[in-house]
């Protein structure tokens, strides 16, 4: 949805110009927010609302999530939280996932350590600050989560192609998310941002 077609500026390739699919990024990501938004639709969920959203322009400086932010098509104090699936489709063979923005609010850390069913190792990273579209939201005083299985070598490169996509391993972080956002949306207060956690001074 988001990526670098032949290449060209944001590219890590040298060799000949040649498609670049993006199956990790960020099809994986968008892969997950479908799932998600499927198993959403279940009536038992039907107490809460929620709004999936695939940017464009990532890639070119957060263009699609930063005009979103700042000019929302529902009221700004009406949004909880906002979740970022940014490359969540390969999981290495530690299991470790790396999840930023956990400081952004006081719910998040022990939800998330409550949640990790999975055992995954996580890494988590504080700030709500990063090269992705949840920054646009956390600028707006918006709690974030932004779950992210790391970089390899086919990033930015021809070779991220569906194949090497581990589905089974993004399930589980997808229920992952799932668990966590649903938890979260379960409490009776609305989250209040914290920003002395954030080392970027925003």
């Amino acid at each position: 949805y988001d990526h670098l077609g032949y290449g060209g500026a944001g590219s890590l390739h040298s060799g000949e110009k040649a498609i670049h699919n993006g199956a990790d990024d960020n099809a994986s990501g968008v892969a997950a927010i479908l799932r998600m938004a499927e198993e959403l639709k279940d009536d038992s969920y039907s107490n809460h609302n929620y709004m999936f959203i695939a940017f464009s322009g990532e890639e070119k400086g957060l263009w699609g999530s930063n005009y979103f932010a700042k000019n929302p098509t529902i009221p700004k104090d009406k949004i909880n939280m906002m979740v970022n699936l940014d490359m969540v489709g390969r999981l290495n063979k530690d299991r470790q996932i790396a999840i930023h923005g956990v400081g952004t609010s006081p719910s998040f850390n022990s939800t998330l350590d409550k949640e990790n069913t999975y055992k995954f190792k996580v890494t988590k990273q504080l700030s709500g600050i990063g090269p992705s579209d949840h920054t646009s939201f956390y600028l707006e005083d918006i709690p974030v989560l932004h779950f992210f299985t790391g970089q390899h070598e086919h990033y930015h490169k021809p070779g991220d192609d569906p194949e090497k996509i581990l589905y089974s391993k993004m399930t589980e972080i997808d229920q992952l998310v799932f668990h966590t956002a649903w938890e979260v949306a379960n409490r009776a207060e609305k989250l209040k941002v914290d920003v002395t956690n954030d080392f970027n001074n925003k």
